[in-house]
């Protein structure tokens, strides 16, 4: 779902992680993301009422995500 370099920021680790994600949370996010990819759920994501924990695990790091992102959005600016 994320191709965009400016979803992404550097961990002090050095490591590639979604902006606002540690490094476990992105890992999980994208585990998350795959299973309900093949479960075909991803669209009902966004649009119904989630009703799996990995559905809606998913949707909190989203979330998080998607929060944390807005600063560097209003600036246009990433810390990459």
């Amino acid at each position: 779902m994320f191709d965009d370099n400016d979803d992404f920021e550097l961990d002090p680790a050095g490591n590639r992680v979604l902006i606002g994600l540690s490094m476990e949370e992105t890992d999980e996010f994208f585990r998350l993301e795959e299973t309900i990819r093949t479960s075909n759920d991803l669209i009902n994501i966004l649009h119904e009422e989630l009703h799996s924990p990995e559905q809606r695990r998913w949707l909190e790091l989203f979330d998080k995500h998607t929060i944390a992102k807005l600063p560097f959005l209003q600036t246009g600016k990433t810390k990459h």
